[in-house]
């Protein structure tokens, strides 16, 4: 991957709108990370979608260093098979500008801030009742080191959100959510494809510091700018990643299709 490894040895100053690079990848277990998917839950009728990305919009090079910034939006929704149709629980959006930065041949840093709304929509207000829907709305600001590790072949991660303003209801602000992972393996196969595993874990003051895991393997087929395609199996247990649903505790198991853009 080296994320640095090309950029700091650039010192002409320059911009450059919608560029091809990337400095780091998808968190790839990450339950609401930017991206299409589409997955099925294995005990249920649920299937579990997101549609949306993470769309580089300018590098900026400037004294020998480099940013990037990204502009994402995503909506994930919960479908469940109702006969002739899906019933629609929820539509959570996630909406972040992000800062890219290397910092070293191995190592790069995210800066950026964001918003994110919980919201049950027709089907799961008339499923659960009105008085069910709670208003739940958190705007934060995220730090991110990552940082690739040559030993799994892959990569690590570790930051945090702070949330500073944060409705449930009522207002909770300055909360904080921790978020840590993993991906490697990477093992080759055949038509160009790789086998991967990851794993994805995040704590929630709101909720006392409960926990949200995800582990995932798979394949999947990537380019050099981390854009990928995968095929995976996802095992998630813990906090409820749906703010309507914050906090309860679920455990899933899914397989799915998932597109990093």
């Amino acid at each position: 991957m080296a994320f640095g490894s090309a950029s700091l040895a650039q010192t002409n100053d320059s911009i450059a709108f919608i560029p091809g690079k990337r400095f780091i990848p998808s968190f790839t277990a990450g339950g609401t990370e930017h991206r299409l998917s589409y997955a099925k839950d294995l005990s249920t009728s649920s299937f579990y979608a997101g549609l949306g990305g993470s769309f580089p919009a300018a590098l900026v090079r400037y004294r020998g260093i480099e940013c990037l910034m990204s502009v994402s939006g995503t909506v994930y929704t919960t479908l469940a098979s109702a006969g002739v149709k899906f019933n629609v629980t929820n539509a959570d959006y996630y909406a972040d500008v992000t800062f890219d930065f290397p910092v070293a041949e191995e190592t790069a840093l995210r800066l950026g801030a964001g918003h994110s709304s919980h919201h049950l929509v027709d089907d799961g207000v008339a499923a659960l009742g009105a008085a069910s829907v709670i208003n739940y709305a958190r705007d934060y600001y995220q730090l991110f080191v990552v940082r690739e590790i040559s030993v799994i072949r892959g990569f690590v991660y570790g930051g945090l959100y702070y949330n500073y303003s944060f409705l449930v209801n009522t207002r909770r602000d300055g909360q904080f959510l921790f978020q840590g992972g993993a991906d490697g393996g990477n093992l080759p196969l055949m038509f160009g494809f790789e086998l991967y595993g990851a794993f994805d874990i995040k704590f929630r003051s709101e909720v006392n510091y409960g926990s949200t895991q995800s582990y995932q393997i798979g394949i999947r087929s990537r380019n050099e700018e981390y854009r990928a395609v995968r095929l995976a199996y996802t095992y998630r247990t813990g906090m409820e990643e749906r703010g309507q649903f914050y906090n309860n505790r679920s455990t899933s198991q899914s397989i799915g299709l998932f597109f990093d853009f």
